[in-house]
């Protein structure tokens, strides 16, 4: 069997032991991992040229002479927080070093996937719902930019919308509406709907099951319906996600998909009217799963007041991530998303 070869080079050795460890047992005999904490060593060991698939190392250990070797992905850990950025030509990435052993690890395989052996195993598809009961929160926006996110990890993501209206083209521009007819096939909730839909589904970035040209109580069409789908998709294993973009309002369809779905996305609001709809929220689910339901804050200005840090939400529920407010600049929405580091945080959690 082919395997990966990788050196974490790093002066604290304390520091490399987790690290170290979440390489081998997660890829096992698949690794052929290298620990250099000596300076001098590293120098000398790269006195001669070597090959690597990935090299992952301190910044103050990095010297742009390692470019000169046949390294496939570099990544520094950088002592100060920064996003993924690509320096120049050459594959070198930047990584917070003190961030989770899970996200180092995830941000590397990842990254590297395309170029090294092949990891990822044919897991079960996962479903996400994206909710929220604070209309104009973002919600949507949320949905779409995750859904970019898990493709730029090279994850195959399908995105639903089921807002009544469907509505979700003002946020995913350029989308056509649903061939007429097409309700008839989810309605029927027959065995072969999904290979009847997939010719319909929308290629972008990521796939996108087009809105339907009318509401979806004017087609008959309810949340059993898309569940019955989205089944079919799962047996077919052709996506690692399906991103559902759920209604504002909470209802039995809500709830039934919320516990469908693997996941469960809650985006919030730090103003007062915006933490009670969440309040009353809260009062008709059970999130102690903190695995199953997650909550973030969307639109976050640090000036403002946050009613959400107070005894009363911080004993019902941990905001995982702060997405702050960013201004139009006379671009969808989604589009000012797209290099947000909370978001691709978030979407690290999950991969």
């Amino acid at each position: 069997m082919a395997t990966i070869k990788i050196i974490l080079a790093d002066t604290d050795e304390r520091y490399l032991m987790p690290l170290e460890r979440k390489f081998i047992d997660e890829l096992e005999d698949k690794v052929d991992l290298i620990v250099i904490t000596d300076r001098d060593y590293l120098k000398q060991y790269f006195e001669t040229p070597q090959k690597l698939d990935i090299l992952i190392i301190n910044e103050e250990l990095y010297s742009s002479e390692l470019e000169k070797h046949n390294i496939a992905n570099i990544f520094i850990l950088k002592e100060e927080e920064t996003g993924i950025n690509n320096l120049g030509d050459f594959d070198t990435n930047e990584i917070y070093k003190y961030t989770s052993v899970k996200e180092i690890y995830n941000e590397v395989i990842n990254k590297s996937s395309s170029r090294t052996v092949p990891l990822n195993s044919t897991e079960d598809t996962k479903v996400f719902m994206i909710y929220s009961p604070i209309g104009g929160i973002g919600k949507t926006s949320v949905a779409a930019a995750l859904c970019e996110a898990f493709a730029k990890y090279h994850k195959k993501v399908l995105f639903i919308g089921m807002d009544s209206l469907q509505t979700f083209g003002s946020v995913i521009e350029d989308l056509k509406a649903m061939e007429m007819g097409a309700e008839k096939l989810m309605i029927q909730r027959n065995e072969y709907v999904y290979e009847d839909m997939k010719s319909k589904i929308l290629t972008r970035t990521f796939d996108i099951v087009p809105p339907f040209y009318l509401s979806l109580p004017a087609l008959t069409i309810k949340g059993e319906d898309y569940i019955n789908l989205m089944n079919y998709i799962k047996t077919s294993r052709e996506y690692d996600y399906i991103i559902v973009d759920g209604a504002s309002d909470f209802t039995e369809d809500i709830s039934r998909l919320m516990a469908f779905a693997n996941h469960t996305i809650i985006v919030a609001g730090q103003d007062m009217g915006s933490a009670y709809k969440l309040d009353c929220l809260l009062r008709n689910i059970d999130c102690s799963d903190t695995e199953r339901f997650v909550f973030i804050c969307n639109k976050y200005r640090s000036e403002k007041e946050d009613y959400l840090n107070s005894d009363h939400f911080m004993n019902l529920c941990t905001m995982t991530e702060y997405i702050e407010y960013l201004p139009e600049r006379g671009e969808p929405e989604r589009n000012r998303f797209l290099n947000n580091r909370s978001v691709q945080k978030l979407a690290l959690r999950f991969i």
